[in-house]
């Protein structure tokens, strides 16, 4: 998904340097030049959204579950552990890491056209072996790192079956794994003028909500958190000219 650069270079370069052609005063010239520039650098990377989960997922095997989720927010980050986002910052600092961490594996990201902002989800699994969902809002920083900004999940109700017993294999049979496929995506890159913003994640009775939007408008989130004691997080982004769900996480209110 990424813009040539050596193409935007040119392009912009050439603009800029056309001082004796009839048009744009030179001045004018340099700013389409650096806003040509500009967009080629913010163009989505979902691939770099995929290595920060698993980066997260990393550290906090190695460095500690909740030391991890500290270094990677993102300033103002919130996580949603069932009641409504609450700053990370404030419940994070006195939280010590658990003995053994949550282990989550990424399956799926969805990017904004600019690359601002992007979703991943995937499965996770507790040192009980309990397993669920959880949902990710990622968010570019200035220097192109990703830090995580609203992270949730969700618990599967009910839990699968434990797998049977492995039996041994035949020493003569050669045996593969399924391998585990990762999807990202990003968002179409037309600009979203025109396209209504309402609709999503429609309100059911006495809720509280919140989110947000990617820089250029081609990719939301929105929480909800219901009177009724349900939960819901969803993303939509810009597919085929149109507002589109990219991924849902629902569960009932944790108490």
């Amino acid at each position: 998904m990424k813009l040539p650069m050596t193409a935007a270079l040119v392009a912009a370069l050439a603009l800029a340097a056309c001082t004796s052609s009839p048009g744009p005063s030179r001045g004018e010239r340099v700013r389409i030049a650096e806003r040509a520039l500009s967009r080629a650098r913010t163009i989505a990377e979902p691939g770099k959204v995929v290595a920060a989960d698993i980066a997260l997922a990393r550290a906090a095997l190695d460095e500690g579950q909740w030391t991890a989720f500290r270094r990677f927010a993102a300033p103002g980050a919130q996580l949603d552990e069932g009641r409504g986002p609450t700053d990370a910052a404030t419940v994070l600092s006195t939280r010590a890491d658990p003995a053994q961490p949550l282990r989550w594996a990424v399956r799926e990201v969805w990017s904004s056209c600019d690359g601002t902002l992007a979703a991943s989800f995937g499965r996770w699994r507790d040192a009980g072996g309990t397993v669920g969902n959880y949902l990710t809002i990622w968010q570019r920083q200035g220097d192109g790192s990703y830090r995580w900004l609203y992270r949730s999940s969700s618990t599967d109700n009910p839990q699968p079956l434990p797998p049977p017993a492995p039996v041994a294999p035949d020493p003569d049979t050669i045996v593969v794994t399924e391998l585990e496929s990762i999807t990202a995506r990003a968002a179409d890159c037309e600009a979203a003028a025109g396209l209504p913003m309402d609709g999503l994640a429609a309100m059911h009775g006495n809720s509280r909500s919140g989110g947000g939007a990617a820089g250029d408008g081609t990719l939301r989130w929105r929480w909800e958190q219901h009177a009724v004691g349900t939960r819901r997080i969803v993303v939509d982004w810009i597919r085929d000219g149109a507002w589109q769900e990219a991924v849902e996480l629902s569960a009932p209110s944790q108490g």
